[in-house]
């Protein structure tokens, strides 16, 4: 009876839950779950390979060679436009050619004596007659040469004294380019020429010899009243 009295009443009208299928559900998830993943395959990556295009191929072109094979109409020929060039050429190595054998001086006193104006024409002029020709070399070195020269002309590079033993130097080169151009040191070889006159011949007036004849006799009768 002391036994019966202990026991909860609940035990004896409710009967305890079985836990044990609960469990047994449990454990069969979880193992499904650890089989599935298992055998569940990888998942799918995506690789996107990009093959780089090489960029096309660029040849430089060549510059236009522009030859004036036919004389423009009413125009100049190639020779006579490259005569002319050669001869603007010319006057102003020419011109550079004296500055620099006074050692850029004007009365004593240093100055650029306009170089800067002469080394550019020289320059514009070597540029346009380069595609002109079919041996452009000295043009381009006379190109350089400019641009060697040029410091060496300005108007402080003068007063500082500092290329004065440098200036007959230049001058000597600059002759050499008239004279590699002109083909003479002549001066009348800087103007054009007559029809049918050789290149760097003297442009003189044509005289009869009864003209030459009174030239002598004025020259004569001059000189005897500078001697009276």
């Amino acid at each position: 009876m002391n036994i019966i009295n202990r026991v909860p009443i609940e035990r004896v009208l409710f009967r305890p839950p079985d836990h044990t299928k609960a469990l047994e559900d449990f454990a069969g998830s979880i193992g499904a779950s650890e089989s599935q993943k298992e055998t569940s395959p990888p998942p799918l990556t995506t690789t996107i390979t990009q093959t780089a295009e090489k960029s096309p191929e660029i040849k430089p072109q060549e510059a236009s060679r522009v030859h004036l094979t036919e004389p423009q109409p009413g125009g100049p020929s190639l020779k006579e436009t490259v005569d002319y060039q050669n001869r603007e050429l010319g006057k102003l190595l020419y011109q550079m050619e004296k500055h620099y054998a006074q050692r850029l001086r004007i009365a004593g006193i240093p100055c650029d004596c306009g170089s800067s104006k002469h080394l550019l024409g020289m320059e514009a002029l070597s540029e346009e007659t380069i595609p002109m020709v079919d041996n452009p070399q000295v043009y381009y070195r006379i190109i350089n040469w400019v641009k060697e020269v040029g410091p060496k002309s300005t108007d402080e590079a003068a007063k500082s004294g500092l290329y004065d033993e440098e200036y007959p130097l230049l001058s000597h080169q600059a002759r050499d380019f008239r004279k590699e151009i002109i083909g003479s040191l002549e001066p009348s070889a800087l103007f054009p020429q007559k029809p049918g006159e050789l290149e760097g011949t003297r442009i003189l007036p044509v005289v009869t010899e009864e003209e030459k004849e009174q030239i002598r006799e004025k020259a004569h009768k001059k000189i005897e009243e500078v001697l009276q």
